[in-house]
């Protein structure tokens, strides 16, 4: 006789009954934290071959204003074909299969500015190469965006994916934060170009690993495309919401990129500060956006993510211009202080786009969707980018001094920037979010509490 038997007086054991929602379950919350693990080396690739390093090696290169203006703005140029990378995926079946594959061709390439130096092409040539690593690399790397985007939220559950966002930018705010400071340490003690020979190596290294953990990710099924890819590209725009999102996603884009691909040169040129003075602003910026990231989070989750973007979008068009064009040659307070201003916008600017696209698409055509986003605010934020190199040029010619200030063209570019930026909570009123409180409902409540603050109670 068995010891079952014996234990349960003959009677046998029931089989156990296999549950896949809670395999789902499972599946999922290893995911979530597989993502940030991936997420860590991810973002030390994206660290290290872009903002300060990159500039800084395009002015090694000896790149004009142009020229830096375009290596920023390149990327968003190649959304264009986030479309139809989005139908592609949806036809092959796997997303995450897709990510490997397009993940390692536009990361890999990077490994050309390693081996660029010892080429011993002409010196004019070597910022057009760049320029080419970047555009190949960006067009690999924007095509798994809707994929990633689209596994993402269907893996993150809604009730908390604010939180989640939230929480996963800001730990690989830390670990950008890091690897920054590191970077930047050994590049102001390193001969040019070894030091960018070095950190660009294990750049791609990193990513490498990152695009590894991918295969573990839990993808849940796809449908598949019924409609042609013309039809499905057409669809997003006949949907009134997502127009509506799409009109400030536009705005939004091309308001920031008018001033973003100066800022690290400003600070580099105008600033004189070094590399490990950039990344320890970005430091700041970081370790702040670890616990406010979070914050808002939370606040997405309580009152909507389009209340949150109201309020961050109007302080990243105030405070960040305001503290860049304060900051003079030896005296960067404000410059540290633009690091907590940072974190306090795009600490919630970031989860809270995301999020609020994701939100204003359908759920099985929801990759398209996001695609589509994708595609024509990349292209207005590609048209701005480039404007502001010829736009920044004139602006040089045109410098002004007040007393011991010299008020640059960098000046006067931020300030355009920051006054278009300030006027894009305009464009989010009419966006429809189930689960946004109105404004007035939020302002109420704020009175509400400010008089329960108070040691008397108005009337």
């Amino acid at each position: 006789m068995s010891d079952e038997h014996l234990s349960d007086g003959g009677a046998s054991r029931p089989e156990p009954v296999f549950r896949p929602d809670l395999l789902a379950r499972q599946r999922v919350q290893r995911t979530l934290w597989m993502s940030i693990v991936e997420g860590g080396f991810t973002q030390i690739f994206l660290v290290w071959t872009s903002g300060s390093i990159l500039t800084g090696l395009m002015l090694h290169f000896g790149a004009t204003p142009r020229e830096l203006a375009a290596v920023v703005s390149l990327p968003f140029l190649v959304q264009l074909l986030n479309p139809f990378s989005a139908w592609l995926v949806a036809s092959l079946g796997s997303r995450k299969q897709f990510m490997m594959v397009a993940g390692s061709l536009g990361r890999g390439i990077w490994m050309v500015p390693v081996l660029l130096p010892l080429i011993g092409l002409p010196a004019p040539l070597l910022p057009r190469v760049m320029l080419g690593v970047v555009f190949l690399s960006a067009l690999f790397q924007n095509s798994l965006g809707p994929a990633w985007a689209s596994l993402m939220a269907d893996v993150v559950p809604e009730a908390t994916r604010g939180r989640y966002f939230g929480l996963r930018n800001g730990l690989l705010g830390v670990i950008g934060t890091a690897s920054a400071l590191g970077a930047g340490y050994f590049l102001d003690h390193t001969p040019e170009p070894a030091g960018f020979q070095m950190v660009l190596l294990i750049a791609v290294l990193c990513a490498m690993v990152g695009i590894r953990l991918y295969g573990f990710h839990y993808e849940p099924r796809m449908p598949k495309p019924g409609l042609a890819l013309s039809a499905m590209i057409l669809e997003p725009f006949r949907d009134a919401n997502f127009r509506k999102f799409l009109r400030f996603a536009v705005y939004w884009n091309a308001s920031v990129m008018l001033a973003a691909p100066f800022v690290i040169p400003y600070f580099f040129q105008h600033l004189r500060m070094t590399y490990t003075q950039l990344a320890l602003w970005s430091a700041i910026a970081s370790v702040a956006t670890l616990f406010i990231g979070a914050w808002w989070g939370r606040v997405a989750d309580r009152v909507g993510h389009k209340q949150v973007l109201k309020v961050t979008t109007f302080i990243a068009g105030s405070a960040h211009p305001a503290c860049w064009m304060l900051a003079t040659p030896g005296h960067l307070t404000f410059v540290w202080i633009s690091g907590i201003m940072d974190a306090l916008s795009w600490g919630g600017i970031n989860a809270a786009m995301f999020n609020l696209s994701v939100v204003t698409a359908p759920r099985d055509k929801r990759m398209m969707y996001l695609a589509v986003i994708g595609a024509v605010s990349g292209l207005a934020g590609f048209a701005a980018g480039l404007c502001s190199g010829f736009l920044l040029d004139w602006l040089l010619a045109h410098e002004r001094h007040f007393g011991d200030f010299h008020w640059t063209g960098y000046h006067s570019l931020f300030a355009i920037s920051g006054m278009l930026r300030m006027q894009a909570w305009w464009f989010l009123g009419p966006i429809q979010e189930v689960r946004a409180v109105p404004t007035r409902q939020i302002l109420r409540w704020l009175w509400n509490r400010t008089q329960n603050l108070l040691p008397w109670r108005m009337t």
